[in-house]
């Protein structure tokens, strides 16, 4: 598998990552629940490490944009379905507008 391969697996981690922090954060209840403050904790020093590894091999603009992007419309979409946060037809739109981008920026990295 190729440096490139493996720092987009990293940098798609990073952003899973981003996103298990941003809602173990909104768990720990204001970092009161210990394990889910935990769980927060992990995953923020987990994200950290994986970009700090993709951006060995991915240009910082690309791969900050991704990063932020997966962790923008995949903790809305976590929002929607966990925390019962509105889903009109803007706010997907939205949604389909950031993936939109992380697509574009990823098929651009391949000219």
């Amino acid at each position: 598998m190729s440096q490139l391969t493996l720092s987009w697996i990293a940098l798609l981690t990073a952003g899973a990552c981003e996103i298990v922090w941003a809602v173990g954060m909104k768990l720990s209840d204001g970092f009161r629940n210990l394990v889910w403050s935990g769980v927060t904790l992990a995953a923020i020093l987990t994200s950290m490490g994986l970009m700090a590894f993709a951006f060995r091999t991915i240009p910082l603009g690309t791969g900050y944009a991704v990063w932020t992007g997966i962790g923008a419309a995949g903790t809305a979409i976590v929002g929607i379905y966990l925390f019962d946060e509105p889903q009109d037809w803007l706010r997907v739109a939205s949604i389909a507008m950031i993936v939109a981008g992380v697509i574009g920026l990823k098929i651009g990295m391949l000219r």
